[in-house]
């Protein structure tokens, strides 16, 4: 962005430009040397065209790769990116956004231990209600092996294409199903759970895929986190 120069400030720009400027620079160097040689061979003309040629096309290098060396150095105090002071007021930074609190984890820090325990005893057990459910929803679905067994190979593959679309769409609403009403208590439940029981390394606690990334992944992944809700509520004075 280039700036006016009346806002330059050239205590700043001019250390910043030198460091930018190119000394050694192969084009600029060559350049040069053509310049003198060509300024040699224009015999009686050019510049000190009165000395011998080797010192003439010495002082010709020198001086034409002082000129460019120069014309750069100006060129980059007008165009080097420096900071400055634009006199403007410092804005005051908004105050910080405070993350919103669940009131649930409000609620579960100053129950007694006896609710607490039984809140999460209720949890649990509707959360292994709403995966068998689930699952016995899914199963009614399927066919029998001797209804499968009467079928031709044509209606078998068509059979089996129907039951893994219908295993992948039930899986897909058990888990939209599961993060809307169990995934937050649970999180909650377990949090509050683990404080009042001194829990610090949870590195050392068993890993739950429901409760940890909200993944169903298992033959019973909700049963799974239930049952480890409960083993925690069991352990409540």
């Amino acid at each position: 962005m280039s700036l006016p120069l009346r806002n330059r400030d050239w205590r700043r720009a001019a250390p910043r430009a030198w460091q930018q400027l190119p000394l050694l620079q192969r084009g600029k160097i060559a350049g040069c040397v053509v310049i003198s040689v060509l300024n040699a061979l224009w015999t009686g003309h050019g510049v000190f065209r009165s000395s011998p040629v080797g010192a003439r096309i010495a002082g010709v290098l020198a001086l034409s790769y002082l000129i460019l060396t120069a014309a750069e150095l100006v060129w980059l105090l007008f165009t080097v990116q420096q900071p400055v002071d634009m006199g403007f007021p410092e804005e005051t930074p908004p105050p910080p956004i405070q993350p919103d609190v669940d009131p649930l984890v409000e609620q579960l820090r100053v129950v007694p231990a006896p609710v607490l325990k039984e809140g999460t005893l209720q949890l649990a057990e509707a959360m292994r209600t709403f995966e068998a459910g689930s699952d016995g929803a899914y199963v009614s679905t399927l066919l029998s092996p001797r209804a499968f067994e009467t079928l031709s190979e044509e209606e078998r593959d068509k059979e089996l294409d129907r039951e893994s679309t219908e295993l992948i769409q039930r899986h897909l609403t058990t888990w939209r199903a599961y993060r809307e009403r169990f995934y937050r208590p649970a999180i909650a439940f377990r949090n509050e759970l683990r404080k009042r029981l001194g829990i610090r390394n949870l590195h050392k606690q068993p890993e739950i895929p429901a409760l940890d990334q909200a993944a169903l992944t298992g033959a019973k992944p909700i049963t799974e986190a239930a049952d480890h809700l409960t083993e925690l509520a069991n352990r409540l004075p």
